[in-house]
């Protein structure tokens, strides 16, 4: 009978601890990406009875009870709910976020609602430090990993500095009704001859199209590319083009107050009778008065485009490589018989004297000879002015970047998923956090959304996996199992009591 009580009382000893479990449970199923516990009992040992001489070989045991065997975490992902903060992070598969405290201790955690505090640094409601590898502005990680900390007040944070416009990519469609400008020794470059720096606008018998750029100092500038008709030949368009700046931001002192001044490049562009572009060709200046086509040479290509000097009053010159959608290796003459000119006065009035581009690669779009309207189709530069910080995301891959006013981003940190070989080996320490013990292996650092590691999600955060509904049933199941276990107690209560009275 005495052991019989001892079962009893620890069948009710391991179902106390089991609704302690499961109370914990259902006291953080709205605490973010709580992970629920499970208690697995195990039997106790068990004892030998003497059998009698018939039954040699019948083994008779009796149990002492129950006991826990094991009290096992599930690393199930919860499911996710909006936000509202772009550091609100969750992670949709295995891994852990590593954060530090103070006192450089480290730990992992699942629940991602992190915030930056007064200096900057990104970290847990409790205090705790995300960490992430830093990225330099090369756009490479260097060093070790360290806090997360953007101070949006340091001016270098808050702003973006500007970057001068080195490469414009500029897909026309040259048209125009009329040939505006003639000349009958020189027609291809009879534009060129007209300019006039000194009057607004230099030219006014052409079409214009506009085109921007930044200067060294953020401040943006406009291009215009002056096009005009040239004399055709066997079914080709050949049309004539200037690019010039506004004369009165010339820098160049050789041009100062002249007809010359603003003139940066001019050049032909030769089309199918469908308005293909096939050739071009783009000549620069080299001389005082740049109406005298003796003083320009063909323009220097930079990755197969010409390229322009522009001279701001107060600043360095800038090259620009001017991309109208057509690449070359280089110039070379355009059929047999035409002489390698270097000057556009060397052309002429022969179109067979025009410069080709050898080499040619044409891009998508390119530039065109449609007759529709004259017009830009598409621009791109890679300059910028001064911006301001706007925002910040994060993205799957764990990067936290920077987004400014002016189009700009930079990239801060990457932050890293930490991944162990036994997730279960792992320490609650409270918090939501975990620390790592021997039982749960090695840990390992990878990027996240690559092969078996999370994916990252801004403004989302991870719930608790606990299901209520599962909760319930498994505190009626421990709430019974204990209660059967107290009957046994007083079932063997009621023996001891009728025993002692028999022997009275």
């Amino acid at each position: 009978m005495m052991q019989g009580l001892y079962t009893s009382t620890s069948g009710m000893k391991t179902h106390s601890q089991g609704l302690g479990i499961v109370s914990q449970n259902i006291a953080n199923a709205n605490t973010v990406a709580f992970k629920k516990q499970l208690l697995l009992f195990d039997s106790l040992g068990s004892k030998d009875l003497p059998a009698g001489a018939a039954y040699e070989m019948e083994v008779r045991q009796v149990g002492y009870g129950s006991q826990i065997g094991e009290i096992r975490s599930l690393f199930t992902t919860g499911s996710f709910e909006n936000g509202n903060a772009s550091t609100d992070l969750a992670l949709s598969g295995k891994g852990f976020f590593q954060v530090t405290n103070a006192e450089n201790e480290t730990f992992y955690t699942r629940a991602g609602n992190f915030r930056f505090n007064h200096e900057g640094t990104l970290q847990t409601p409790t205090g705790e430090f995300l960490m992430g590898y830093p990225i330099n502005e090369e756009g490479t990680e260097g060093g070790g990993l360290e806090p997360i900390t953007i101070n949006t007040n340091d001016p270098e944070i808050a702003t973006s500095k500007p970057k001068a416009t080195t490469d414009i990519f500029a897909a026309l469609n040259m048209y125009s009704k009329i040939d505006g400008y003639k000349d009958e020794n020189n027609p291809y470059f009879s534009m060129l001859q007209s300019w006039d720096g000194t009057v607004k606008p230099p030219l006014n018998n052409a079409e214009s199209l506009t085109l921007q750029f930044y200067d060294e100092k953020g401040t943006k500038h406009n291009l215009q590319v002056y096009v005009d008709q040239a004399p055709s030949t066997n079914g080709l368009q050949v049309y004539e083009y200037v690019v010039a700046m506004d004369p009165e931001l010339d820098g160049r002192e050789q041009y100062a107050g002249k007809k010359s001044a603003g003139l940066l490049m001019a050049g032909t562009m030769t089309f199918s009778s469908a308005g293909e572009l096939k050739d071009m060709n783009a000549f620069s200046p080299n001389g005082d008065d740049l109406t005298d086509l003796t003083n320009w040479k063909l323009a220097t290509l930079e990755n197969g485009t010409p390229k322009v000097e522009i001279k701001l009053k107060d600043q360095e010159p800038q090259n620009i490589s001017l991309n109208f959608g057509i690449k070359g290796t280089g110039w070379t003459a355009n059929a047999q018989g035409a002489q390698n000119v270097q000057t556009p006065a060397e052309i002429g009035k022969d179109f067979i004297n025009l410069p080709n581009l050898a080499g040619i690669e044409l891009g998508t779009p390119t530039t065109t000879a449609l007759q529709t309207t004259c017009s830009l189709k598409n621009m791109k530069q890679d300059g910028y002015g001064k911006g301001d910080l706007t925002s910040l995301s994060v993205h799957d891959d764990g990067t936290v970047q920077l987004l400014y006013n002016n189009g700009v981003t930079r990239d801060m940190y990457r932050i890293p998923i930490a991944r162990f070989t036994s997730e279960d080996g792992l320490h609650r320490e409270g918090n939501n956090l975990y620390t790592h013990s021997p039982e749960a292996g090695n840990v390992e650092f990878g990027v996240a959304g690559t092969e078996n590691y999370s994916k990252i999600h801004s403004n989302k955060l991870e719930l608790s996996n606990v299901d209520m509904a599962t909760e319930m049933v498994h505190m009626i199941l421990v709430q019974r199992g204990f209660q059967s276990n107290s009957k046994g107690v007083q079932s063997i209560d009621t023996m001891i009591q009728k025993a002692i009275e028999m022997k009275r």
